[in-house]
C-alpha cells in the first residue's frame, strides 16, 4: 500500500467510524429523557473507551493470549481467542470506567437507565478506536473492496455491538444502586457483567467461524439483535420507573415545592415538551432554559428522595436534598404564571 492509498484510506476509516459512532451515540444519548446526565462525564466515558480500554484490553489480550502450538489449527486458535479470551478481557476493560463512575460519581449514577448510558459511551469509544484498525487492517490486506465490506458490517450492521455489550455490566450497576439486599446490591452487578461477556462471545463465536462457514454469521445477527432489543426493553421500562418516581416523590408537595399543573407535566414526557415550547413561544430561548432548569432540579430531587427512600439517608444526601429543594424554589419564583397554563 503506497503513501497515497493510506493518507487516503486513514481519511476515510476516519470518518467511516466517527460518523456512525456519533448518529448510534446520539440516538442512545437522546434516550436519557427525564434527567441528563452531565456531558463532560460522558465525554470521559466516551474517551475511557477509546483510549484506556483498548489499550488495557491489547495488553491483557496478548499476555493471555491463546499460543499456537497446542491448538494446531488456526481457525481453533482464532475461535477460543476471539470468543472465549477476547470478550471477558474487553468487558473488564470496559467495565472498569463504570465502576470509577460509581465509586466517584455516584450523585450522577441514579438507577439503570444511567448505567445503560455510561456503559454505552463506554462501547461507543471503545468500537470507533477498534473500528479504525479493522478498517485500516482490511485496506492493507484487501484492498478497497474489502475495506467497504468490513467497515458497512462494523459501522452499520453490527454498529451497536459494543454499547450494548456494556449497557448490560451498567444495568446491572444501576439495578444494584437502588436496590434493598445484600444479594441483589453484589450479585446483580455481576450477572450484568456475565450478559455482556456472554453477549460478546456469541457475536464473535459467529464471526469467527463464518470465515467456514458463512451461515455461522446468523448466530451474531439473531444474538445481537435479541441484545439490543433486551436493552430497548430495558430503557423503556427504566424511563417509565422514573415517572413514576417523578409522580410519587412529589405528591405530598403539591402547593408547596409545586403546583398542581407544574406536579402533572413533569411527569409525563409530552407535558414537559408542552412546558418548554410554552416557555419558548412565551419568552423566548432564556425561558426555555429556565424551564429546563426547573425540571432538572424537580428530577434530581425526586431521585434524590427515592434513592433515600430505598437505601437509606444520610447526612450527605440529606445535604444534596437541601440543595435542592433551595434550587427549585429559586427557579420557581422566578418564573412568570405563564408556565402553569
Amino acid at each position: 500500500m503506497d503513501l497515497a492509498t493510506f493518507i487516503i484510506g486513514l481519511l476515510l476509516s476516519i470518518l467511516a467510524t466517527t460518523i456512525p459512532t456519533a448518529i448510534w451515540a446520539s440516538l442512545v444519548w437522546w434516550c436519557d429523557r427525564y434527567e441528563r446526565e452531565p456531558l463532560p462525564l460522558l465525554v470521559a466515558s466516551f474517551i475511557w473507551g477509546a483510549l484506556p480500554a483498548v489499550l488495557l484490553a491489547l495488553l491483557l489480550e496478548s499476555l493471555f493470549g491463546v499460543p499456537g502450538g497446542g491448538l494446531g489449527q488456526g481457525l481453533v486458535r482464532e475461535v477460543v481467542s476471539a470468543s472465549a479470551i477476547a470478550p471477558i478481557v474487553e468487558e473488564f476493560a470496559k467495565g472498569g470506567a463504570l465502576l470509577l463512575i460509581l465509586l466517584f460519581w455516584r450523585g450522577e449514577f441514579d438507577d439503570v437507565l444511567d448505567g445503560i448510558l455510561y456503559g454505552a459511551m463506554i462501547g461507543f469509544g471503545f468500537a470507533m478506536t477498534e473500528n479504525l484498525l479493522y478498517f485500516l487492517r482490511a485496506l492493507h490486506d484487501g484492498g478497497w473492496g474489502e475495506w467497504g465490506t468490513v467497515v458497512f458490517l462494523r459501522g452499520v450492521v453490527f454498529g451497536l455491538n459494543h454499547a450494548f455489550f456494556t449497557a448490560f455490566t451498567g444495568a446491572g450497576l444501576g439495578y444494584a444502586r437502588m436496590a434493598r439486599g445484600r444479594w441483589k446490591r453484589y450479585g446483580v452487578p455481576f450477572l450484568g457483567l456475565a450478559a455482556a461477556i456472554l453477549a460478546h462471545a456469541m457475536h464473535n463465536l459467529g464471526t469467527s467461524l463464518s470465515g467456514a462457514q458463512a451461515a455461522a454469521i446468523l448466530l451474531s445477527l439473531v444474538g445481537d439483535g435479541g441484545g439490543i432489543l433486551l436493552v430497548v426493553v430495558m430503557i423503556w421500562l427504566a424511563l417509565r420507573q422514573e415517572q413514576r418516581w417523578l409522580r410519587t416523590e412529589f405528591a405530598e408537595d403539591v402547593g408547596q415545592l409545586l403546583t398542581a399543573p407544574e406536579h402533572e407535566m413533569l411527569s409525563s414526557l409530552r407535558g414537559r415538551w408542552r412546558m418548554l415550547q410554552r416557555a419558548r413561544k412565551a419568552g423566548g430561548w432564556p425561558a426555555a432554559r429556565a424551564i429546563g432548569q426547573l425540571q432538572q432540579a424537580a428530577t434530581e430531587l425526586a431521585f434524590s428522595r427515592h434513592r433515600a427512600r430505598t437505601r437509606g439517608a444520610d447526612s450527605q444526601l440529606a445535604q444534596r436534598q437541601g440543595v435542592l429543594e433551595r434550587r427549585l424554589l429559586a427557579v420557581r419564583s422566578a418564573l412568570p404564571d405563564w408556565h402553569e397554563g
